[in-house]
């Protein structure tokens, strides 16, 4: 081997060894983070469906705090955002109604304001994803923000997510805020969502128009499957 081809094989090996190098701190950086937040997903997941400890502020506390540590190690995770959107918001809704000009109120709209960032996000890594999309919609709604992008959330969300139970009386219930000023072609897109809600979520979307002064159709029955005739000559 000449001197010049046992240069090149030194220099082809150690960009492989360099390329292994890179391919195995980034596995490992991923792995690690997604080991780090399992947990703090797991606590997420509990609590938007009504299980779990206590949300106290110590636990509440440390669960954000071990999201935001994972997304400073890979802060591409759209579902990370979309737990700490989720975090924010439902922190800010446990104060109610808060008084204008308050203390209060501002750490509220804060915490709104976080959860808007997260939820925005969201979107843009995960961006057909409607539960991101809707929430989006729906915190800048709570925030008082209805503007553009707000309703760009809106109408993604119902996009996407028409056919989500547990998006439908979220996208409803800003519909039917802001009735009365609603284009009519969202308010007949939100009329087809409700009207495909199977029975007991349809229910109560129905009381949701009525509180409001909206009246939505009935839900729509399926079709009865047609009986065979007598005389039907039978398949093979």
């Amino acid at each position: 081997m000449s001197r010049l081809q046992r240069i090149l094989w030194c220099a082809a090996a150690a960009l492989f060894l360099l390329i292994a190098a890179c391919s195995v701190w980034y596995g490992g950086r991923a792995a690690w983070g997604d080991a780090n937040a399992l947990g703090a997903s797991w606590q997420v997941a509990e609590w938007r469906a009504g299980r779990g400890p206590q949300q106290t502020p110590e636990l509440w506390n440390e669960t954000r705090d071990t999201l935001k540590e994972t997304l400073s190690i890979t802060p591409d995770n759209a579902q990370l955002y979309d737990d700490l959107g989720y975090l924010h918001a439902a922190r800010a809704q446990v104060f109610g109604v808060t008084e204008a000009g308050s203390a209060l109120r501002k750490y509220q709209d804060s915490l709104l304001d976080e959860a808007i960032a997260d939820y925005r996000e969201a979107t843009r890594l995960r961006p057909t994803f409607p539960y991101s999309w809707t929430y989006l919609a729906l915190a800048k709604h709570i925030r008082g923000v209805n503007d553009a992008e707000m309703w760009l959330a809106f109408d993604r969300g119902l996009h996407y997510g028409a056919t989500e139970d547990a998006l439908r009386t979220a996208l409803t219930v800003i519909a039917l805020d802001q009735w009365q000023t609603l284009e009519p072609e969202r308010q007949t897109a939100v009329r087809a969502m409700v009207a495909v809600a199977p029975e007991a979520p349809h229910a109560k979307l129905l009381a949701l128009g009525q509180a409001h002064g909206v009246t939505f159709a009935a839900a729509a029955k399926p079709a009865a499957a047609a009986l065979p005739s007598a005389t039907a000559t039978p398949a093979h």
